[in-house]
């Protein structure tokens, strides 16, 4: 197989015509998709890759891509870090090759060793291929960007490749990439505050190489976008302990939380507040005490924005809060509030009930979140919460939710369903459902639901009501409720068909 495979490599490079050699590289790749393992052994000791790499500057882009598959084939049969061992000139060459394929292939492969524990140290010793790599992440095609964005987040993990990540050359590549552009900046930003966040040592030697403070900068700056998009990016560093704890050294989270403050002064602030949002609520569902108590205006200011009623950003509020009170920890902290939470769910249910269908949708979404509680985590002053929180909706929220499932419209309807589910998760909630008229044989009754979404929605909530408390629901009705969940979601009786398509 070796021998065979050499031959054609071999006649490749001596054939003009394109379709010929195309012809070769299927045969190949036929032969190559049906290898056994001492083939394979005696491809990797014995096959010369560096004929294919030869073929790479063909002008047909189909023999490229071809070229291509059968490299990628064939570097899956050597040991990892084989590749650049053997090929290092070529690897280099390749990096900068004027076709986006050629270029990824390569990065994907340094990206497979720098991801290794034992192989990184093959590659983080080639300062030039580094450098080369390093002036990808500016790469137009952006395959290939996030491929070389990804091999140096993983040099930044590693002990040994943190140490040479901020140094000499490599340091100065990045410095001039980010004064490049702005989209080439922020991706190089990506980079950091990813190294930042992976390890005390990264965010050390991130701060240290100054490019830290070179992003908390651009918070000061005037362009509102170029704000929204450090505050994204600076999210993911608040989300880690040592990540917040610094930031809030540097008195950024200080200065963000003055820009909530001063937000009615600046008549661009409804561009920046849906990231300020995303920032605090971010963190206030990991640290929910610490960010209420510490920064009490930021909590003012999401209920705020849910009392306006302000279409632009009340889709970002209600995530916010529905992001915060996903943990346990985070509906304490919001019912310490006093008023706040049950005022608030007054103007959600005002929202599912009359705004705009995608922001009906966002609230029906974010309701679930702010009454979902884990089966483990269900106690009684939990679900005393949850069901005081349902009640503060309106008059008959239960009516009001029963009415959005019976919407004829898949979206609002499976929304509602999905609350439904939730509601059918808690003890109280199984009982609301219980005495609702009508309510247990609407959830029982397949054939209104004519949406795959709603199936299965509908199901979920019936699959919830299989492990109701006992006595809430009668043994006949119990029993109806397991055979539906048998059934599965997207059972159709056949008798009943039948009967509809034959008439009366």
């Amino acid at each position: 197989m070796a021998d065979w495979l050499e031959q054609k490599i071999v006649r490749l490079g001596e054939l003009n015509n394109v379709e010929e050699k195309k012809d070769i590289l299927s045969e190949i790749k036929i032969k190559l998709e049906s290898l056994n393992n001492r083939e394979t052994e005696q491809i990797s000791r014995n096959v010369d890759f560096s004929q294919l790499f030869t073929q790479l500057t063909s002008n047909d882009r189909e023999y490229i891509d071809q070229v291509c598959e059968i490299l990628k084939a064939l570097f899956g049969i050597l040991e990892l870090g084989e590749v650049y061992q053997r090929y290092s000139a070529e690897i280099s060459q390749l990096i900068i090759h004027p076709i986006a394929e050629v270029r990824s292939l390569v990065l994907h492969e340094i990206l497979c060793i720098v991801s290794n524990s034992q192989k990184i140290s093959l590659v983080i010793k080639d300062i030039s291929l580094l450098v080369a790599i390093i002036n990808r992440i500016a790469d137009e095609n952006l395959m290939v960007a996030k491929c070389a964005m990804c091999v140096m987040k993983e040099i930044g993990k590693n002990s040994n490749g943190l140490q040479i990540l901020y140094t000499g050359e490599l340091l100065r590549s990045f410095a001039r990439l980010l004064v490049k552009n702005d989209t080439i900046s922020f991706r190089i930003y990506e980079v950091i505050v990813d190294v930042a966040k992976s390890s005390k040592e990264g965010l050390e030697a991130s701060a240290q190489s100054g490019f830290l403070n070179s992003l908390f900068d651009i918070l000061e700056s005037e362009d509102i976008l170029l704000q929204v998009n450090a505050l994204e990016i600076l999210t993911q560093l608040a989300l880690t302990e040592e990540g917040l704890s610094y930031l809030e050294q540097q008195d950024v989270v200080r200065k963000l939380v003055q820009k909530i403050a001063q937000a009615n002064e600046n008549p661009l602030s409804n561009l920046l507040i849906p990231g300020l949002m995303k920032f605090f609520g971010n963190v206030a569902c990991y640290w929910p005490n610490e960010i209420f108590s510490k920064y009490p205006i930021v909590v003012s200011a999401l209920f705020e924005v849910i009392e306006s009623g302000d279409q632009t950003i009340l889709g970002v509020a209600l995530d916010t809060l529905g992001h915060v009170s996903m943990c346990v920890e985070g509906k304490y902290a919001l019912q310490a509030l006093g008023d706040a939470m049950p005022c608030a769910l007054k103007k959600i249910a005002e929202i599912i009930q009359r705004m705009p269908t995608t922001l009906r949708i966002r609230g029906l979404n974010n309701l679930a979140l702010i009454l979902a509680i884990q089966k483990v985590e269900q106690d009684n002053r939990i679900l005393s919460l949850t069901k005081s929180w349902f009640d503060s909706l309106c008059d008959d929220p239960l009516g009001m939710i029963v009415a959005l499932c019976r919407q004829p419209f898949a979206d609002i309807r499976q929304a509602g369903l999905e609350v439904m589910a939730v509601l059918a998760s808690q003890i109280w909630g199984q009982e609301y459902i219980s005495s609702y008229p009508g309510l247990v044989e609407f959830l029982l009754d397949r054939n209104i639901e004519s949406f795959k979404e709603c199936k299965e929605a509908k199901y979920e909530v019936v699959k919830q009501l299989v492990e109701a408390e006992q006595d809430i629901f009668d043994a006949n009705t119990m029993q109806r409720f397991r055979e539906f969940v048998n059934q599965g979601p997207h059972y159709v009786d056949i008798n009943t068909e039948v009967a509809i398509e034959g008439g009366p």
